[in-house]
C-alpha cells in the first residue's frame, strides 16, 4: 500500500503497458527503429540478450519488460542524460547473474567501463558465450569482479581496489534485494559517486523508507520495487 500510494502512476502505466497499451506484435519489433536507451530499446535489447533467465535459485532478464518488473520505462528517464555522452562513464551493476543486463549496458555505452560485480560469477561466465553469439559485447566488454554484499569490509576495499580513482555515475543493485545487502552496498559506493550519478535499487518495496531518509542529500525517487538515488544539481 505504501507503495502504491507513493508512486501511483507507475502501476497505472504498468497495467495500461500488460493489459492494454502494448501488442504483442511490438516484442518482434526490431531494436534498431528505437532510439538507443528508450523504454522500446531496452525491453527489445533484454529480449535479444535472453529475456528472463532462470537458475535453480534465481531469476534475472526480467527488468525492463511490461510483463514482468516493467522497470523500462524508469530506466529510460534516469539514464537519458547520459546517453550519447563520449566522455568515459563508468557503470557498476552488482547482481549479474548470466549477464543480460551487461550486454545491455555495453550495447547503450559503447566508451564505458562497464564493471559486473557478483559472489558467484559462474552463472554470467556459464552464458557469455551465448550472449556473445547473440551479438553481445561486440564495441564494448565488462570487466568482472566478485563482490560480497554482506561483507562491509570486504565491499569496501573490493571497490577501492577496482575504481581506484574513478568516480561511478550509473550504479544498479540488482543484488541480494535484502536490505542489509543493499545498506552494505550503497555505503561502499557512496563515495566514489561522480557528482552527476543515478543509482539503480531493485525489487525491494522497503529501500526508499530505509535510505532516503538516512541519505537526504541525494534526491530519491520510488517506482514500485525500484528505487532510484540522483543527485540534487
Amino acid at each position: 500500500m505504501r507503495s502504491w500510494t507513493r508512486s501511483p502512476r507507475f502501476y497505472i502505466q504498468k497495467a495500461r503497458d500488460r493489459f492494454l497499451g502494448i501488442d504483442a506484435s511490438f516484442y518482434h519489433s526490431e531494436r534498431e527503429l528505437y532510439t538507443p536507451g528508450s523504454f522500446e530499446w531496452l525491453v527489445l535489447t533484454e529480449k535479444l540478450y535472453g529475456g528472463l533467465q532462470l537458475t535453480e535459485a534465481y531469476r534475472g532478464g526480467d527488468r525492463m519488460s511490461p510483463r514482468l518488473h516493467n522497470y523500462g520505462r524508469c530506466y529510460a528517464q534516469f539514464l537519458e542524460p547520459f546517453v550519447g555522452i563520449f566522455d568515459r562513464l563508468t557503470l557498476v551493476e552488482v547482481g549479474i547473474l548470466k549477464g543480460s543486463g551487461l550486454a545491455i549496458w555495453c550495447d547503450l555505452f559503447p566508451t564505458a567501463r562497464v564493471i559486473g560485480l557478483d559472489i558467484d560469477l559462474s552463472n554470467f561466465q556459464g552464458n557469455r558465450k551465448t550472449l556473445e553469439q547473440l551479438g553481445a559485447f561486440k564495441k564494448n566488454a565488462p570487466e568482472l569482479y566478485s563482490f560480497d554484499q554482506l561483507n562491509a569490509t570486504k565491499a569496501q576495499r573490493v571497490l577501492q581496489e577496482v575504481l581506484r580513482n574513478d568516480s561511478v555515475d550509473i550504479a544498479i543493485d540488482d543484488g541480494c534485494h535484502c536490505i542489509e545487502s543493499i545498506e552494505i552496498t550503497f555505503n561502499a559506493i557512496k563515495p566514489f559517486l561522480a557528482k552527476r550519478f543515478a543509482y539503480f535499487i531493485e525489487d525491494n518495496f522497503d529501500t526508499y523508507d530505509c535510505l532516503a531518509r538516512r541519505h537526504p542529500e541525494f534526491y530519491w525517487t520510488t517506482r514500485g520495487e525500484i528505487a532510484v538515488a540522483t543527485s540534487r544539481k
